[in-house]
């Protein structure tokens, strides 16, 4: 009887706190960047990862990733190479090189069928071919051996197809850029072998791609490259367009053909300059400190020129946000637009003690930004703002919200029919002021009501260059799972009250109460109203799951404010004040600590109230200083089949977070593991994804998975 009291209180609590959100938003995927960058695939390719893997693509993978990427245009485009690949077509050169190595062959017909799809294990056996392996010397048979040894040296890690699978070309780029760290056959490490620089078992692609890295540059209105770039980059993301503007910051690799472009800015009045006012080499620009990259940029900075403290700036930004050039004057004007994260007021003595006020903004650009205010005035966490600064200074200005909507095209190129620009900056926000950015892709397919965007510009072209989003991706949530809920019965009972103990039996084998009839209900009446309302433990839970009895439309019941629960709650309100309610609302309205692990480590959130979360994964929300506002149960689902990017249960498909966690169940306790270490053969995998409303969220942000047997 006890346990199904402590189960009164959890559901109790679960009907009295529904709350808000937050956490952050996307990475770029290293393997594909250095694929595009190496020449392994094409930035049109790199925008289709989802598309199957073909022979002729990984030839040019496996060739990218090798001493002969350098020399493969050497190969030439004459003659025929297989009955079904001449010597005029794209991928020639670099199947001539895979099958004069042995990588790969063509077939006994005389083809290469360079538009087959390619299995894992047909992969994994051309990349031991890359490493020195011969694989037919391997202990076992084809293709177990080959499975087996690729797994041994870590080349399937982070790819979750399995035998007889074929391979999606993200996968494909993962395999041969997993073989960077892998060891060949004659135990050195890949990479190195190759010219890379190898780290602790890390590879700095720059250490080739960059070797003749030039720049920095900033580009004029006229600007023209000395070649045709073949992989481009805007703020590090990959884009199609090479077309530079006024002020961007560029780097080139030419025998990479490759292009960097940068357009970040940082302005307002500089505060600080370090080591000295004459020869800085670090400037402090709204509450940011920035590394000065340039020796004309420290000219234009130095005390020697004018500059320094005081002086207002539009600082160019390049690689590792270090300053390349400093406009100032005019040419300082800038125009920034974000979201109020804190704003405080402090002392100030340098002219007579008074009070200055800095609120922070995060900016659409990714950049938060401190400006100082008029004191008087109030910018509330969450205020949509715009920030100008000009030769006279910086200022804030509160904004009308700009709304519109519609669908955002499936190539995220456009909402509806206005155009979005190449480097749109988008920002998705929280009433708190919780703020992140998001890459176009992020959105593709999504359609936006007018509450979902907050604000927007467009540039001379029309086309929309930024984007304030209110709550959209749900990327802004902190994820997680929470930690066994025996620990948080253990816990609850300890603060009942002792009048409320006293009217339970010390068994939980007892299933009769006495009640008293009176007007009002006793104590024990109201354990025995809510006598079948019980407590599971996480690993009842996710079994529940996993059989089937616990379906996604009860766990929402059981984890929203229930209209019975409230109802009942409050009718025994009326004609209760002290006893068995007095200490259920005493215990709600006070906090509590929950342990979780949050990217595979513990966590623990102290909050203020309690909020209804029982089990398996959670969202937090949080102020922009970490205050937990609310918590939010995910649903759970049972997992079928388990891709790279998404998941199948029954007959519908969820697609998978970018930073979804993973986490292995046993006996109680959670263990952080990869996507690649677990299937739906092997594991009972449960599925936990947002349902709160984002309208592009839904995706499972948190995979447990329960070994078979």
């Amino acid at each position: 009887m006890k346990k199904r009291f402590l189960a009164f209180l959890l559901a109790v609590s679960i009907a009295v706190s529904m709350l808000v959100m937050p956490a952050s938003a996307a990475g770029s995927n290293a393997a594909v960047q250095a694929a595009v960058a190496l020449g392994g695939m094409t930035t049109e390719q790199s925008a289709q990862l989802d598309s199957p893997l073909t022979r002729g693509q990984l030839a040019r993978l496996l060739t990218a990733f090798s001493s002969y990427r350098e020399s493969v245009a050497a190969q030439g485009s004459t003659g025929t190479l297989f009955s079904d690949v001449n010597g005029a077509s794209a991928y020639g050169p670099y199947i001539r090189v895979a099958v004069q190595q042995s990588w790969l062959s063509g077939y006994l017909d005389g083809s290469f069928r360079p538009d087959n799809a390619v299995t894992l294990e047909e992969a994994c056996t051309a990349v031991l071919k890359l490493l020195g392996y011969d694989v037919t010397a391997l202990s076992g048979t084809f293709p177990a051996a080959q499975l087996n040894k690729a797994s041994s040296l870590g080349l399937r890690s982070s790819i979750s197809a399995s035998q007889g699978s074929t391979l999606t070309l993200a996968e494909g780029a993962q395999l041969v850029y997993n073989a960077l760290t892998a060891s060949t056959s004659d135990g050195q490490v890949y990479g190195s072998t190759i010219g890379f620089t190898v780290t602790d078992g890390q590879i700095d692609v720059s250490s080739i791609v960059m070797v003749d890295l030039q720049g920095p540059f900033v580009a004029g209105a006229d600007t023209i490259l000395p070649f045709v770039p073949a992989s481009i980059y805007r703020n590090d993301s990959v884009v199609s367009s090479a077309d530079l503007s006024a002020c961007d910051v560029y780097y080139y690799s030419e025998s990479a053909r490759t292009l960097w472009v940068y357009s970040r800015k940082a302005a307002g009045r500089i505060t600080a300059v370090s080591p000295t006012a004459s020869a800085p080499t670090a400037v402090t620009v709204a509450g940011t400190t920035y590394t000065i990259g340039s020796s004309s940029a420290a000219a234009t900075l130095s005390s020697l020129n004018g500059g320094g403290v005081g002086q207002v700036v539009t600082l160019l930004l390049g690689m590792n946000d270090e300053v390349v050039s400093a406009l100032t004057g005019d040419e300082a004007d800038a125009l920034f637009y974000g979201v109020v994260q804190s704003s405080s007021r402090s002392l100030t003595e340098e002219n007579g003690a008074d009070v200055q006020q800095e609120v922070s903004v995060m900016c659409t650009d990714g950049t938060a930004r401190t400006v100082h205010v008029d004191k008087s005035l109030n910018y509330v966490a969450g205020t949509l703002v715009e920030v100008s600064v000009t030769a006279d200074g910086e200022s804030v200005e509160k904004l009308e919200s700009r709304s519109t909507s519609g669908t955002i095209s499936d190539d995220a190129s456009a909402l509806v029919s206005t155009p979005l620009a190449e480097n749109a900056e988008i920002l998705d926000t929280t009433s708190e002021g919780v703020a992140g950015t998001v890459v176009p892709s992020r959105l593709s397919g999504v359609t936006l009501s007018d509450s979902d965007v907050r604000y927007y510009t467009t540039n001379e072209n029309g086309q929309i260059d930024r984007l304030i989003l209110s709550n959209v991706t749900g990327d802004l949530y902190t994820y997680g799972v929470l930690d066994d809920v025996k620990n948080l019965t253990t816990t609850v009972g300890d603060k009942v009250d002792s009048k409320v103990k006293s009217s339970l039996t010390d068994t939980d084998n007892s299933t009769t109460t006495t009640t008293t009839a009176t007007a009002s209900k006793s104590d024990g009446q109201i354990i025995s109203d809510v006598k079948d309302i019980v407590l599971p433990t996480t690993s009842e839970i996710l079994w529940g799951i996993v059989d089937g009895s616990i379906g996604s439309t009860l766990w929402q019941s059981l984890t929203s404010s229930t209209g019975s629960l409230a109802s009942y709650l409050l009718n025994l309100a009326a004609d209760n004040t002290s006893g068995a309610v007095s200490s259920v609302l005493s215990w709600v309205a006070k906090g509590a600590t929950y342990s979780c692990y949050v990217d595979g480590k513990a966590v623990s959130y102290q909050t203020s109230v309690k909020y209804p979360v029982l089990a398996g994964g959670i969202a937090v929300s949080t102020s922009p200083s970490g205050t937990v506002k609310s918590m939010v149960q995910l649903v759970p689902i049972s997992i079928d089949k388990l891709g790279a990017a998404s998941a199948m249960s029954g007959s519908k498909r969820y697609e998978l977070a970018d930073d979804m966690q993973v986490y292995l169940w046993y006996k109680g306790q959670y263990y952080a593991t990869t996507l690649s270490q677990v299937n739906a053969e092997d594991y009972h995998l449960i599925g936990w994804y947002d349902s709160l409303g984002c309208a592009a969220g839904g995706k499972i942000r948190v995979l447990i998975a329960v070994k078979n047997g």
